[in-house]
């Protein structure tokens, strides 16, 4: 993976019978029409859940809107300019998608995933800090063949092609997301640096740290894990959704190949990123990255086949 260098109701009072002058009111069915708006009450807002009958995951809600997307302080040119974009309401899955979900995806499949049908995958040397390639590494085998999930059922599923990402999201009748509804679920539309806020802060993710014992990680933290941790581990890291992790633990898939001059062209309604490519993007950062690869506004990419111990996903639906 290649990485540059997220009830209401209305109260209705019954008319007077009589007014102040004694005049008795007229009947209901002659009275004219109200006024008043009618109200849907079956619009979510924000702060709104559901749950997924295929594969148990909660979904929050989020509203369609403009928001700022991409970042003008940042080194990398293909962030910039930042701009703003008009996207239709969605629900995007409140955690990355777990090995529990994954495993019932393929029981009921019988799917094969790329890192399986090769054979091997990039996995992560925790003697030397160093990525590599792994023989018999799978989303079933995380760190070898001698490997196992055991202890692993709530930690995102890895070693997942974006292939294997697509193929689960049709399964469970959802959907990747788009690049811009990944960036707007995970920092909201104040242009937040990540999903809590501007200020970096290590106790609210699962990142490079003191854990990693990697010369990049960030010492003064520690965030209970040197490589994946639970999904929903991290409740303080949330995004103004709802949505978690959507910082650290694993990058994660989504829908679009990479063009990074895109943002110079994009389109300012429901962008769906460029018509072909060579690689897909990936967002979020995760537990091996440092604190400029967490940020919302940061873009790293993978040929879709890849598969990697740090790379996950999660899916939307439209409503």
């Amino acid at each position: 993976m290649k990485r540059i260098a997220f009830t209401f109701s209305i109260m209705v009072f019954l008319l007077m019978a009589c007014n102040l002058s004694g005049t008795v009111a007229p009947p209901a069915s002659s009275l004219p029409p109200s006024t008043e708006p009618s109200v849907n009450t079956d619009i979510p807002d924000i702060g709104s859940t559901r749950i997924s009958e295929s594969d148990g995951m909660m979904l929050v809600y989020v509203p369609g809107g403009e928001f700022s997307m991409g970042s003008d302080s940042s080194s990398y040119a293909n962030e910039r300019p930042v701009h703003i974009i008009f996207l239709d309401s969605f629900w995007i899955d409140q955690t990355e998608v777990t090995n529990a979900m994954f495993g019932t995806f393929i029981t009921q499949t019988g799917y094969q995933t790329d890192a399986e049908i090769t054979g091997s995958s990039n996995g992560y040397d925790t003697d030397t800090n160093k990525t590599e390639i792994t023989l018999g590494a799978d989303w079933q085998h995380p760190l070898g063949p001698d490997s196992s999930l055991s202890d692993l059922a709530a930690h995102p599923v890895v070693h997942v092609s974006w292939n294997d990402a697509r193929a689960y999201c049709e399964w469970a009748g959802r959907r990747l997301p788009s690049e811009a509804e990944w960036e707007k679920a995970a920092r909201g539309t104040d242009g937040r640096t990540f999903p809590w806020g501007n200020d970096f802060d290590g106790t609210r993710l699962n990142s490079a740290d003191i854990n990693l014992g990697a010369f990049w990680g960030n010492n003064n933290f520690d965030d209970g894990f040197q490589l994946t941790s639970p999904v929903g581990f991290y409740p303080s890291g949330a995004s103004p959704y709802g949505a978690l992790e959507m910082a650290g633990n694993v990058f994660e898939w989504v829908n679009d190949w990479v063009d990074e001059a895109y943002y110079q062209s994009s389109p300012s309604s429901n962008p769906g990123g460029p018509a072909t490519g060579e690689y897909r993007i990936v967002r979020g950062g995760s537990w091996h990255d440092p604190e400029d690869g967490l940020r919302a506004a940061y873009r790293g990419w993978a040929a879709p086949t890849d598969t990697d111990l740090a790379l996950g996903f999660r899916c939307v639906l439209s409503p």
